[in-house]
């Protein structure tokens, strides 16, 4: 009798009678196996006959057929195979599998029994997680048993290979004491977009100098006309002190003009230019009194903790050009701001402008004197809630107001308004306490990498793998912000329950199947208890959850969890972690709308530490809010299907 690792497979099948013993014998009445034994599932067999299967817990099936029309179950024996594909050594199967009827193992023989199948039907086992290896070929072979007797030879070789692991990502262990992640540095200033008036034509209808707006004639026949030039270049010294008197909005400092930029809560304005103030007489020769030309930067300040919005205008003559000293005159500006909450007329108030000069007297130049003193005018605007609604748009507007001694007349020049990327939104929705932000900026989460390195690589790589790209600043594909709360009909919990189920138990997913491999941290948390978790991503809190229903605007929903790229998080050695695709399933085809990960509960939990706290609440986050999700300890990994990667980079 040969042994259950036997390198010799020529020997009978009821040697090792793992179906049962055998009870009796009758002429003609044995059992016998298929001709065509099969493995999958996957791509069929190649040119060579071996079986291609795509997970390494592969079907094996056989047709068993009883001549007393009894039925029979079918005993299957594993092989390793040497170089030229012929049976080495038999494999002694262990485990078992969630369902009896994907076959039991017989620990005592290492082979694995299907269950009875009537006389002509096929009997299929499936081979428990842990026996076979990635990309390795196998030999299988069946023997019939109708619980009186067994075949008395074996079933043809079939061969099959295991598909190859298509991801390793090679992480360190996670610091269970990391500090939070500075999330303040990733919200980095953006272009916006805002709406301004129209360009002026060449020369206006009532007759400006160059297209800007004049007023009526004085008594003298003098005009005051003015507007903005918004691709003047300002001279560097003008804009060095431009720069230097951007202190409600300390980064406005480094922009130059010609734009407008913005974050959640500050905006740097510098898309006008500069203001021109002409002092005429239309006589038959146009006469030109004297010109003014002022740079000009405008600075928002909200708070995610008050209802009062602050902003201020600067302003620093670069050119004075005078017909004789004196035209002029002394010349000054008056602001003229405004504000308007969308649907609820009331709700913002702006307080009286304060000039603050840095020498002179504020508002009032006097170009004769060579005075190039630099000036700035603060405003607030102060929200109040209504019980109409806990949360407004507001827009502001700017009009700057240009006077000269010389003259009764008064010239105006639109800076624009916050229409567009601008808008300003304040609520209390997100929290009791009124608070404003620029709800157009889209702010960047980023995870906690040294506190949870494997929910990290989890979230990286179904962010760039998939072709939704949840989160992706570069794809332009930002997450849609669910509250808890909600919305009509739909709850983050809901999408949680579609993509990680609870058992009929109330158990876990990943405690029952998760992949075993799983590695769990006990010791870091007080209870010693670690039980394993399923992550998803994208977040449940989120439009983007692919466990969100279409019917209430879910973005990529699907039917189960199934359907997600399926990972693991485990323990390689000491010191090395490594999250892996879950060869007890199909190869990623990077085509799935989402990731499924089994992992370490704590270190599930610890990889969204601050999201509540820190960034939600913090950006004041409402129903839809767009925002970004950062991974830059990944940035060197790249996009191969095949992906293996080690983070920190080396």
């Amino acid at each position: 009798m040969q042994s259950a690792g036997s390198t010799d497979p020529n020997y009978a099948p009821s040697e090792h009678p793992a179906a049962g013993p055998e009870k009796g014998t009758r002429a003609g009445g044995r059992p016998v196996s298929g001709k065509t034994p099969s493995a999958g599932p996957g791509a069929g067999q190649d040119a060579d006959k071996v079986w291609q299967v795509n997970r390494t817990t592969p079907v094996l099936k056989n047709t068993v057929t009883d001549p007393d029309k009894d039925t029979a179950t079918l005993t299957f024996e594993v092989w390793t195979t040497n170089a030229d594909g012929t049976p080495k050594a038999k494999l002694k199967l262990t485990g078992k599998n969630d369902d009896p009827d994907d076959g039991v193992v017989s620990d005592a023989h290492g082979v694995i029994v299907s269950k009875y199948v009537a006389s002509g039907s096929t009997a299929e086992v499936t081979i428990p997680y842990g026996n076979l290896k990635t990309n390795t070929t196998y030999a299988f072979r069946t023997s019939a048993y109708d619980g009186s007797l067994y075949e008395t030879d074996w079933s043809p070789w079939a061969k099959f290979h295991t598909r190859g692991r298509q991801l390793s990502i090679t992480l360190p262990e996670p610091d269970n004491n990391a500090p939070a992640v500075d999330l303040d540095k990733y919200q980095t200033e953006v272009t916006a977009s805002r709406k301004l008036p129209p360009p002026p034509p060449v020369r206006s209808a009532d007759g400006g100098a160059d297209g800007l707006k004049c007023s009526d004639r004085d008594g003298k026949g003098n005009k005051v006309c003015m507007g903005t030039v918004s691709d003047a270049e300002v001279p560097k010294a003008a804009e060095k002190r431009l720069r230097a008197e951007a202190d409600l909005v300390p980064w406005c400092a480094g922009k130059s003009a010609g734009d407008a930029y913005f974050t959640r809560t500050e905006a740097c304005i510098k898309d006008r230019g500069v203001t021109v103030l002409r002092f005429v007489y239309y006589d038959a020769n146009d006469q030109e009194l004297g010109v003014a030309w002022i740079a000009q930067a405008l600075q928002i300040k909200l708070d995610t903790k008050s209802k009062t919005i602050k902003h201020e205008l600067t302003m620093v003559p670069t050119k004075y050009v005078e017909s004789e000293p004196g035209a002029l005159g002394n010349i000054s500006f008056q602001m003229v701001d405004s504000c308007e909450a969308e649907g609820a007329p009331g709700r913002c108030k702006n307080d009286e402008e304060v000039w603050s000069p840095e020498i002179g007297s504020g508002n009032v130049w006097t170009p004769a004197a060579g005075d190039y003193h630099s000036a700035k005018v603060s405003m607030t605007t102060t929200w109040t809630p209504g019980t109409e609604t806990a949360q407004n748009y507001i827009d502001l507007d700017w009009e700057l107001w240009g006077h000269t001694s010389k003259s009764t007349k008064i010239g105006k020049s639109s800076l624009g308004s916050t229409e567009g990327d601008l808008s300003i939104r304040c609520d209390a929705v997100s929290s009791t306490t009124p608070g404003c932000v620029f709800p157009a900026y889209k702010p960047t989460w980023v995870m906690n990498f040294k506190k949870a390195p494997a929910a990290v690589a989890h979230a990286w790589l179904i962010q760039t793998k998939l072709p939704n790209h949840p989160g992706s600043k570069s794809a332009g594909k930002p997450m849609q912000y669910l509250p808890e709360s909600g919305t009509a009909g739909w709850v983050p919990q809901d999408s949680r329950d579609v993509i990680c189920p609870k058992n009929p138990d109330k158990s876990s997913w990943a405690g029952k199947y998760g992949n075993p491999d799983t590695t769990t941290l006990p010791e870091f948390t007080t209870s010693n208890k670690d039980p394993k978790s399923c992550d998803e991503f994208a977040y449940a809190s989120t439009y983007n959850s692919a466990g969100m229903p279409d019917r209430f605007g879910g973005l990529n929903p699907v039917a189960s969890g199934d359907e997600c790229l399926q990972t693991y998080a485990t323990r390689y050695k000491a010191g090395v972690w490594k999250l892996y695709d879950d060869t007890r399933h199909a190869a990623p085809t990077y085509k799935e709308l989402c990731g499924r990960s089994s992992m370490s509960s704590w270190m599930n939990s610890a990889s969204m530490a601050g999201f509540s706290s820190g960034f939600s609440s913090k950006q004041r986050l409402l129903d839809k809010d767009e925002y970004w999700v950062a991974f830059p300890e990944f940035a060197h990994c790249g996009t191969a299907d095949k992906l293996t990667c080690t983070v920190p980079k080396p």
